[in-house]
């Protein structure tokens, strides 16, 4: 079933850290790890509906593990240091399906204005719909890491240069049960793009690949 997207999620704000509280923050971060079982994408009402309709039909045939950290923080204090926005993500998918072969990537943040970039991680610039406390959204650029480019993937490069800049992704997570167990009720999303340039969202004509499911293992934490 199709799914809308809800409209919080329709962001217009730099960088694209929704989880940014109002007035002041100390501290937004989230961790985590585990993989994806095989089956189909999973739609939810968190994602592009545009994105939806281009994968809700792909079934994935392998697993997929990731893991990565998030932080954007002010250390507070009478002379803090300026905000920072911290991001890794590791990505695989051991499965043939949605790109023609198996395939990793490696994620870093975005390069930001150093302004722009402390006043967000500092509660200087708040969303105008921040997403719930449990829930997490990041974008940056990445990298191919696996000697496999399936796909529209051969077009991302795997250095950055001054002429050949990283694709980019998106990336959604929900900490469903709060806690620091492990859990397979945790929600992970993921989309790639072949666009280059910093936006606050990914354009779907972009997006070549996106999964979406709950954790078979592993553990998400948003904080």
């Amino acid at each position: 079933m199709k799914l809308g997207g809800s409209s919080y999620f329709r962001r217009s704000v730099m960088l694209a850290a929704a989880c940014v509280l109002a007035v002041v923050l100390t501290a937004c971060t989230g961790r985590g790890g585990g993989y994806l079982p095989p089956g189909p994408y999973v739609s939810d009402p968190a994602i592009d509906p545009a994105v939806i309709d281009k994968f809700d039909n792909t079934s994935f045939t392998g697993q997929a593990p990731f893991g990565f950290t998030f932080s954007c923080e002010d250390k507070g204090g009478l002379n803090p240091p300026t905000g920072k926005l911290a991001i890794e993500l590791a990505y695989s998918d051991l499965g043939t399906s949605a790109l023609s072969a198996p395939f990793g990537i490696h994620g870093i943040v975005d390069k930001i204005d150093p302004v722009v970039e402390s006043m967000f991680c500092s509660g200087q610039t708040t969303p105008p719909e921040p997403l719930p406390p449990n829930e997490l959204i990041f974008l940056g650029r990445y990298r191919p890491t696996s000697s496999s480019r399936p796909g529209a993937l051969k077009n991302c490069p795997t250095r950055e240069t001054t002429t050949s800049p990283l694709c980019r992704f998106e990336v959604f997570v929900r900490d469903n049960d709060r806690n620091l167990r492990p859990s397979k009720g945790d929600f992970f999303s993921i989309q790639l793009s072949s666009a280059t340039a910093l936006t606050s969202e990914l354009d779907p004509l972009t997006v070549f690949y996106a999964r979406a499911g709950y954790l078979a293992g592993g553990n998400l934490t948003v904080k």
